[in-house]
């Protein structure tokens, strides 16, 4: 199945389950929905996991939601859980269960949905009630080697019969927020092996306390982050992985940048910075170097975007030096990105960003002179 034709049923799939949850009442639950988690439960475990996560998310809208509705809430999950009770199939009763193994951040509704599981006594897989036990025995951070982006892989084993691979993607262009995830029904060896063409990505393993350390840093994003294909959607899903494993001993990932402070002395000894001898550049370079993913060796397109179009540094810069921060910068990124073994192509398209601005700035200059 190609991306796009994977994409549309997916999005196929989402616009049904919102319409069955804006029918539900108080009442009942419209077939349509019961159609749909019975479909999922038929299938493997990821369908049902992501079904129960994105009810959840979809019943518990951000404030950029509630905006984007004129203030209405799209959905309420207590709404949603009273419809799901009132019907009893067996395919509600196997959403409940996923569902309250999920509200990790809700114990009212979590003890709901068990009151009513204990009243029934529906024949359901075994991977849902081993769901308090789930195995994740793996974790592998994939980054770019330009630093903007860290996939997280978490193999997960549920039950004797199921493999599942979550994919967390965190973007420390700007705040090193969560801007996707995913849930794939792989082994995360076999997710792994296609992927190991890519020459621009590091992978290496990494410690699960690691992990859960750079997800909740990661889950602490802005209220109105932008919405993916598959986020917030997921969210709820990563919580309750997070509660999985273990919460201490993490390390913060800036722990394996090298030091600004060293790189500024190792550039700084260059010829190629002799012409940026006044203190003030090395002032600035430092409070660069915290823009973007924090480490000083990688420069994205887009964090030197950042950079020089929304200027971080203080006011009392000399203003040969702010006026110099594009050739201190294409100096710089030049050195660092040899050091680092960057190839020539992606420091070019980083570079062409300085050219643009120098450009720009130079147009706006005649005209004032015109002017």
């Amino acid at each position: 199945m190609s991306d796009k034709r994977r994409s549309r049923r997916a999005k196929d799939a989402r616009r049904n389950v919102r319409r069955a949850m804006k029918r539900t009442d108080n009442t009942a639950v419209e077939t349509t929905l019961t159609d749909i988690v019975g479909s999922a439960l038929d299938g493997h475990p990821c369908r049902m996991l992501t079904l129960a996560s994105y009810m959840i998310d979809r019943s518990k809208p951000d404030g950029l939601r509630l905006i984007r509705s004129g203030g209405r809430e799209s959905g309420s999950l207590d709404r949603v859980l009273t419809g799901l009770i009132a019907t009893r199939e067996r395919a509600t009763t196997a959403l409940l269960a996923v569902i309250a193994e999920l509200l990790v951040d809700d114990p009212e509704l979590q003890i709901r949905c068990r009151e009513e599981l204990a009243r029934r006594h529906d024949d359901l897989p075994r991977w849902i009630s081993a769901l308090p036990q789930i195995d994740i025995y793996r974790a592998v951070r994939r980054s770019h080697v330009l630093g903007d982006i860290d996939e997280l892989m978490i193999g997960i084993r549920l039950g004797v019969r199921h493999e599942l691979t979550a994919v967390i993607h965190i973007d420390h262009d700007e705040a090193s927020w969560i801007v996707d995830a995913g849930l794939l029904p792989k082994a995360i060896d076999e997710v792994l092996a296609p992927l190991a063409e890519f020459a621009d990505f590091d992978v290496v393993e990494a410690s699960l306390a690691d992990v859960r350390m750079w997800t909740e840093s990661g889950l602490r994003g802005p209220i109105f982050a932008r919405e993916t294909e598959c986020w917030p959607m997921y969210r709820p899903l990563v919580q309750w992985l997070m509660t999985h494993l273990p919460a201490a001993g993490g390390r913060s990932r800036k722990l394996d940048f090298d030091s600004p402070e060293d790189v500024c002395d190792r550039f700084f000894a260059t010829e190629s910075a002799s012409r940026f001898a006044n203190p003030d550049y090395r002032h600035l370079l430092l409070t660069l170097a915290e823009t973007g993913s924090g480490d000083p060796l990688r420069w994205t397109a887009k964090r030197v975007e950042n950079a020089i179009y929304q200027p971080l540094y203080d006011h009392d810069l000399s203003v040969a030096a702010a006026l110099d921060v594009p050739d201190l910068l294409r100096a710089f990124i030049r050195f660092t990105h040899a050091q680092s073994g960057i190839r020539d192509e992606l420091t070019s398209q980083t570079l062409a960003v300085l050219d643009e601005f120098q450009s720009r700035r130079k147009q706006q200059w005649d005209l004032d002179d015109v002017s």
